[in-house]
C-alpha cells in the first residue's frame, strides 16, 4: 500500500516539475505577447488599443461564463475524468455557443454602453474566440490536470507567435483595431487545435444528468464568481469609456497591462499545478499546514516586481512603447500596488478552488464589486486614469484580502498570522528595494537608461535584504525538483481519487 508521505513526494515532485515548465511556457510566451505590443503600439493610435478593451472586456466576461465552471470538477483531479470529461464537453460546447451567438448580437449595445460605437465589429470577430474556446475546454482542462505543462509550451508559444504573425501585416495595412481582433481569433485556433493534439485522451461529447448535476453545484458558483470578478476588474475600462475619451482608455488599457504582467506570468505559473495540487492536497488534509509556505514563495517573487514597476514606471513605459504614451506612466504607478496585491488574490481563489469551497468565493467577489464600483467613480473623477490605479489598489488591501484571509482561515483551520505572516519580509524588503531604485534614478532623463540602473539597484538592495529568504526557497524548490517519487501507479490522478465521491 502506498504510504501517504509516497503520494506527498510524488505528487510534489511531479508539481513541482510542471511548475518549472508552466514558467517557461509563460516566459517565452509573455515575450513574445510583450514585444508584439511594443511593435504594434508604435503603430496603431491609442484609441485602437480603447476598441480592444471594450472588445476584451465582452470576451472575458462571456468566455468565463461559457462553461458554467464545469471544467473545474475536471481540473481538481478528485473524480474520474472518463465519467466526467464528456459531460463536462457537452456543457462547455452548448453554453459557448449560446455566448458567441449572444456577443455577436449586442455587439452594437455592448459598444455603445461604452460609448464607442467603432468597437462594434471588433466585438464581433473576438467572440469566435469563446467559441473556440470551448471547443477546446476539455483538452486543455485534461493537459492542466495531468501536469503536462511540457508539451503545453509548444502549444502556447505556437499561439503567440501566430498573433505575432499575423497582427504586423494587418496593421500595417491599416486594419487598425481589427488587426488586433482578428491576430487573436488565429492565436486561439491554433491554441484549440494543439490542445486536441497533446491531451492524454480525447472524449466525444455526452450527458450524463446525475454527473451533470454535480458538476454544475461545484461549478455554478465558480462560474457566478468569475463573471463577478471580471465584471469588477473590467468596470474600470466601462467608467473610463464614459467619463473620459477612448485615447484616456487605451492608455489606461496598456498601463494596466503592463502593470498586470507580472501578475498574469506569475499566477499563470501557480495555476499550471495549484488547483489539482491543491484538491489533492486539501483531500489528505495538509493544505492547511502548506498554505503559509505557499503565500510566503508567492510573495518573495511577487513583491519586488511590482515595486520596481512602481518605481520606475514613466521611464519604462516611454522606454518600451514611445514618448506617445508617456502620460499611461502615472496609472502604471498607481496600478503597480494593485498588481501585488492581485497577485495573492488570484493564490487565495486557487487555494478556495482547491477546497472545494466555490460558495463563498462567490460572495467575496461580490463585496469586492460593491466596495469598488464607488472607489473607481470617486477616483476617476478626482485623478482620471490614475485614480483607477488608487481605487483597485485601496479596495484590494482594505476589502478584498482581509475577506479571503478570514475565509481561508477558518476552511485551513490556521490563524491569519501563520497565513500572511510569511509574506511580510518579501514586502518590507520590496518597499526599500522601490524606494533606492527611485531615489537612484530621479535625476536621470534618458528612460533606456533610468530602467536599467533602477532595475540593477532595486534587485540588488531586494537580494541582500533577503538573501537568507530566497535561499531557503531556493532549497526547497530544489528538493522537490530532485525528489524521487516512491509510489507506484496508484498514485495517479486516476487510481488517487478511487473510492473517494463528492467535494470534501
Amino acid at each position: 500500500m502506498t504510504t501517504v508521505r509516497g503520494q506527498d513526494r510524488t505528487l510534489g515532485h511531479r508539481a513541482a516539475n510542471a511548475t518549472v515548465w508552466g514558467g517557461v511556457n509563460m516566459a517565452l510566451g509573455r515575450i513574445v505577447q510583450f514585444t508584439t505590443t511594443i511593435i504594434v503600439a508604435r503603430m496603431i493610435a491609442p484609441e485602437h488599443f480603447g476598441a480592444l478593451a471594450v472588445a476584451i472586456v465582452v470576451q472575458t466576461i462571456a468566455t468565463n461564463m461559457a462553461e458554467l465552471g464545469a471544467t473545474a470538477a475536471l481540473a481538481r483531479g478528485n473524480g474520474d475524468p472518463d465519467k466526467i470529461a464528456p459531460t463536462v464537453f457537452s456543457i462547455a460546447l452548448v453554453t459557448s455557443g449560446i455566448m458567441t451567438a449572444a456577443a455577436i448580437a449586442l455587439a452594437p449595445a455592448l459598444a455603445a454602453a461604452f460609448d464607442d460605437p467603432a468597437a462594434t465589429p471588433v466585438i464581433q470577430v473576438l467572440s469566435i474566440t469563446i467559441l473556440l474556446q470551448g471547443i477546446g475546454a476539455v483538452p486543455s482542462t485534461m493537459v492542466w490536470r495531468e501536469f503536462l505543462q511540457k508539451p503545453r509550451v509548444v502549444v502556447d508559444v505556437g499561439s503567440v507567435l501566430t498573433v505575432l504573425v499575423l497582427v504586423v501585416p494587418m496593421a500595417l495595412d491599416g486594419w487598425g483595431a481589427m488587426a488586433l481582433a482578428w491576430s487573436r481569433v488565429g492565436g486561439q485556433l491554433v491554441a484549440m487545435v494543439g490542445y486536441w493534439i497533446i491531451t492524454p485522451k480525447r472524449y466525444a461529447p455526452g450527458f450524463d444528468r446525475t454527473v451533470a448535476g454535480e458538476i454544475l453545484r461545484l461549478g455554478m458558483p465558480l462560474a457566478m464568481a468569475n463573471l463577478v470578478v471580471f465584471v469588477t476588474l473590467n468596470m474600470d475600462y466601462l467608467l473610463i469609456g464614459r467619463m473620459l475619451d477612448p485615447t484616456a482608455l487605451g492608455l489606461y488599457l496598456l498601463a494596466f497591462n503592463l502593470a498586470g504582467l507580472p501578475s498574469s506570468v506569475i499566477t499563470a505559473v501557480i495555476r499550471a499545478t495549484a488547483v489539482p495540487t491543491f484538491g489533492r492536497l486539501f483531500a489528505e488534509g495538509t493544505l492547511g499546514t502548506l498554505a503559509a509556505r505557499f503565500v510566503a514563495g508567492v510573495s518573495y517573487c511577487a513583491f519586488p516586481i511590482s515595486a520596481l514597476l512602481i518605481a520606475l514606471a514613466h521611464p519604462l513605459i516611454v522606454t518600451a512603447y514611445g514618448e506617445a504614451w508617456a502620460p499611461a506612466g502615472i496609472a502604471l504607478a498607481t496600478l503597480g500596488v494593485f498588481g501585488a496585491t492581485r497577485i495573492l488574490v488570484e493564490l487565495f481563489a486557487d487555494l478556495s478552488l482547491g477546497a472545494g469551497r466555490t460558495g463563498w468565493l462567490f460572495w467575496v467577489q461580490v463585496a469586492w464589486l460593491v466596495a469598488l464600483a464607488p472607489a473607481l467613480y470617486v477616483g476617476i473623477t478626482q485623478w482620471g486614469i490614475a485614480g483607477a490605479g488608487i481605487a483597485h489598489a485601496t479596495v484590494a488591501c482594505l476589502v478584498v484580502i482581509p475577506l479571503y484571509v478570514k475565509a481561508l482561515t477558518s476552511v485551513l483551520r490556521i490563524s491569519a498570522w501563520q497565513l500572511m505572516g510569511g509574506s511580510l519580509p518579501s514586502l518590507l524588503a520590496a518597499s526599500a528595494a522601490g524606494l533606492v531604485a527611485w531615489l537612484g534614478t530621479n535625476g536621470i532623463t534618458d528612460p533606456v537608461l533610468a530602467v536599467v540602473a533602477g532595475a540593477l539597484l532595486g534587485t540588488m538592495t531586494y537580494a541582500l535584504l533577503t538573501f537568507r529568504q530566497g535561499r531557503a526557497l531556493a532549497g526547497e524548490i530544489r528538493s522537490l525538483l530532485h525528489a524521487k517519487g516512491t509510489a507506484s501507479d496508484e498514485t495517479s490522478p486516476h487510481a488517487s481519487t478511487q473510492g473517494r465521491t463528492g467535494t470534501p
